[in-house]
């Protein structure tokens, strides 16, 4: 028996070793404008390259990657629209209580869907979609607030993915009936909440889903105005049919490092997909400085790919710079400027850095960042304890993440003085408990049956083999919120009860006033 099990363990390896039949046509969609998204989505691209499949990907932002089998089509927002986003992140970086952060991120979603209809309107993708030369087995969506964006499946037939930057959403949610869970499941990603929820959380959570909700309705009715101009009702299907059609929706989490919650077949959780399963060599430049750095070690420094140094207040940078200069460690400061905050012999500037490979190199002891998605979930694999200084957005919450879970101290950027953030470096770098903890964590994140690029290649090629794989489809997708939340059917209950009570009551009080009712007296004429 026990030799019939590891046959077929082996005959599932070499199933998954060789993988589809044939090399598949794979489409990526990628109009966001943040480049923290495009590393996510164009991660899948590459495990799925990797395995032999083609791939086009069309972005409005450049990608590094020169593989003859990726076919990329580059099609820019305009500079009306780069204006807007810019003038929107500035907005951001600006003190905000939640309420505002709401306001503020509801707002982003409505101009945002209109900013990633622009690339699809635009007559060179109009020509790719209609090039009869062009076809595909499999689409990966890159989301953000651009479901009509779905209309592609519909339109090349084929199945289409979704991949989003963190964990699952009330709107992706609905896609795959994925059942909502108020009661512990944050429905906001701006908060930072305990696990599980308090009585004030669970109230707030209560309130920011109905908020969402309400959100939701008028969010789909611009969605469905978009779809319609850019996938004409009498050439394509209704938008509703089209929401039916995701096969999957792969999120950039893991259940180690959120709230553990149901999920349905079709979400899959690959926390983690950008970051390689081995570490490349460092560049010889910075393999030298690490080498003289080897008693003392690193601090790598990295407010990521959307604050631009030339864009950061002057104050704030000469604030760090001071808190910085003169440590026994050497700094190494991803700075893409022209003009450097100081000159310092412990401090070095980079305009790029590879912050995977850095992050997996044992010599870094520190890592000084504005709490983006992606570079907390690759400190965290690799074990690095953070000082984090948050800017807007998701970042806020990811930073007091990561102060509450143990994993390093989060400065507020705005109070923020060299004497408060040269104690909080030292304070991580000399406290040990850090160190411990994210170390402890680590060892929980990588314990998988796969890493995650396997597990999403895995996903992505069983789509292609079971042309959708809509078997996996939660009967949810089918149903409408009045049929969900049992509506009709508590209604008819109620209908039942109030008859049964109606066919007692009636014959009773009939029989009751003929048999025990007195006669009334008749009154007599004067």
């Amino acid at each position: 028996m026990a030799g019939s099990y590891k046959l077929v363990a082996v005959l599932g390896l070499l199933a998954f070793c060789v993988g589809v039949a044939r090399p598949a046509n794979i489409l990526g969609v990628f109009t966001s404008t943040s480049p923290s998204h495009l590393i996510i989505h164009m991660s899948y691209i590459r495990a799925m390259v990797e395995r032999g499949h083609n791939a086009t990907v069309i972005t409005s932002l450049p990608i590094k990657d020169k593989n003859p089998k990726i076919h990329h089509i580059l099609i820019p927002q305009s500079e009306q629209r780069t204006k807007e986003i810019a003038d929107a992140n500035e907005r951001a970086k600006k003190p905000r209580n939640i309420l505002q952060k709401i306001r503020d991120g509801l707002n982003s979603a409505f101009s945002n869907a209109p900013r990633q209809a622009d690339p699809i309107k635009d007559q060179r993708f109009q020509d790719f979609m209609h090039n009869p030369d062009n076809k595909f087995d499999l689409i990966i969506m890159g989301y953000y607030f651009n479901n009509f964006h779905l209309g592609l499946a519909g339109h090349f037939k084929c199945p289409i993915v979704i991949s989003f930057m963190t964990s699952t959403n009330l709107f992706l949610d609905r896609y795959i009936g994925n059942p909502p869970e108020v009661a512990y499941v944050p429905a906001s990603p701006l908060v930072a909440a305990p696990n599980p929820l308090k009585f004030s959380g669970r109230l707030s959570n209560f309130m920011t889903n109905f908020i969402f909700r309400i959100f939701g309705f008028f969010l789909n009715w611009q969605e469905d105005n978009l779809y319609n101009e850019v996938f004409p009702p009498s050439k394509y299907p209704p938008f509703e049919e089209v929401k039916k059609k995701v096969s999957l929706v792969l999120c950039n989490s893991h259940f180690t490092d959120g709230f553990i919650r149901p999920n349905v077949p079709a979400l899959v959780d690959v926390g983690g997909i950008q970051i390689k399963p081995k570490s490349n060599p460092l560049p010889e430049h910075l393999q030298k400085i690490f080498n003289a750095s080897s008693e003392h070690g690193v601090i790598y420094l990295s407010f990521g790919s959307n604050i631009k140094s030339k864009d950061m207040n002057p104050q704030l940078y000469q604030i760090i710079f001071k808190a910085l200069a003169g440590l026994k460690q050497t700094v190494l400061w991803k700075w893409d400027a022209v003009e450097k905050p100081g000159n310092a012999p412990n401090i070095f500037y980079e305009s790029w850095l590879p912050q995977d490979d850095l992050l997996a190199n044992p010599n870094v002891k520190l890592f000084i960042t504005h709490a983006g998605k992606g570079g907390v979930t690759e400190s965290q694999y690799h074990g690095v304890p953070m000082v984090a200084i948050p800017f807007y957005a998701d970042q806020i919450s990811n930073g007091a993440a990561v102060e509450r879970d143990g994993f390093g101290v989060k400065i507020d950027q705005n109070t923020m003085t060299s004497e408060t953030l040269k104690a909080a470096v030292m304070e991580v770098l000399e406290n040990p408990k850090y160190v411990r903890k994210v170390k402890q964590f680590s060892s929980l994140y990588r314990d998988r049956p796969m890493h995650a690029r396997d597990t999403a290649v895995y996903w992505l090629e069983y789509v292609l083999r079971h042309k959708g794989a809509y078997h996996m489809q939660s009967p949810l997708v089918h149903l409408s919120g009045f049929q969900y939340l049992s509506l009709d059917v508590i209604g008819f209950l109620l209908l039942v009860v109030f008859l049964v009570y109606k066919s007692i009551t009636i014959p009773t009080k009939f029989v009751y006033r003929k048999i025990f009712a007195k006669k009334e007296p008749k009154i007599k004429e004067n």
